[in-house]
This record gives C-alpha cells, structure tokens and sequence, in this order.
C-alpha cells in the first residue's frame, strides 16, 4: 500500500493514508482526529490519562516512610494501581515492611497496598498484587499531594536493604 499525504480527502481539507481513491481520513480541516475512519471523540484530557510509572531508591531506614515515602505530584486525585517492592539485597535481620497511601504525612506508616511482607526471607520483585498480605489492596485513590509510603514493621530492622521500588497509577 501506497501511503499519500492528501490535503483534500473526499473533498475536504484534511490529511488521510493509504493509496489514492481509498485513503483513510486521519484528521479533519475542522480538527477532528480519526481512528479506523471513525471520528475520536475523547477529550484531551481523557487522551492524556495514561498510566504513569514513578521509581526511587529504597532506603534502610527504621522510621514511618523510611524505606520510601513519594508525594502524588499531579494537580489531583489518582489511583495507585500496582506497586512494586524490587530488592535487591535483603535485610540482614528480620524484617517486614507495610506499603500503603496515607492522607497524613510523610513519615506516617500505612499498610493498604501491601501488608507485613517479608523482606529478609529472599531478595525479588514483590507486588501489591502478589504480596498484598491481610490488608493491602489492588488499587487505593489518593489525594493531590499525599503519600505513599514504605515503613518497617515494629520488630524489625532495614540495615543491609539495597533496591528500587516502582509505583504505576493513572489520574482522574
């Protein structure tokens, strides 16, 4: 097939693929885009909800949101739909962490995303998903400016913990 640009497409301005007398409109004089020759009628905005990946460093830390703590940066609300916890070198003592959003600081522990997981046992990739525990969850809503956070769980330690975590959420 034969790929043309056209600046008139069944008689209108506009611009459309494909080979002469069967191109497909791709967009419109009036600004309409298409897909398949259907018109798209999504907002911008709508178009621009995607998913979003954030990543950071995991720390050793032994307080609220020590092993990570990440402030929603968009202008509202979103939903975390999946975390990931990738160590690469476990605790050198037990240790269990709580992941979860949390409306009240940086520094406050929450557990509704993944709940008491081991990370001395191995080194991994561990999810909300597949690690949510009693109560972690597959997706929490959180505000503009609020938090994620990865705390220890009382009776442990995080000395020797080495790796990233990823969190992927879209807007509303």
């Amino acid at each position: 097939m034969s790929y043309t640009h056209f600046d008139q497409v069944s008689g209108k301005n506009g611009i459309g693929v494909g080979a002469k007398g069967s191109e497909v409109t791709v967009a419109s004089g009036t600004g309409q885009l298409y897909q398949s020759g259907t018109v798209v009628t999504a907002t911008a905005a709508n178009l621009n909800r995607s998913l979003k990946k954030v990543t950071g460093a995991l720390a050793a830390v032994d307080t609220g949101g020590g092993i990570f703590a990440w402030a929603n940066p968009e202008s509202g609300p979103i939903i975390v739909e999946h975390v990931a916890l990738i160590i690469t070198t476990k605790t050198t003592g037990a240790c269990s962490a709580d992941v979860g959003t949390t409306d009240t600081s940086a520094t406050t522990s929450s557990d509704n995303l993944i709940d008491g997981k081991d990370i001395n046992a191995a080194a991994g990739t561990f999810t909300n998903l597949e690690s949510a525990g009693t109560n972690g969850k597959s997706g929490q809503r959180l505000a503009s400016g609020k938090w994620v956070t990865a705390s220890m769980v009382a009776g442990g330690a995080t000395a020797g913990l080495v790796g990233t975590y990823e969190i992927y959420y879209t807007t509303l």
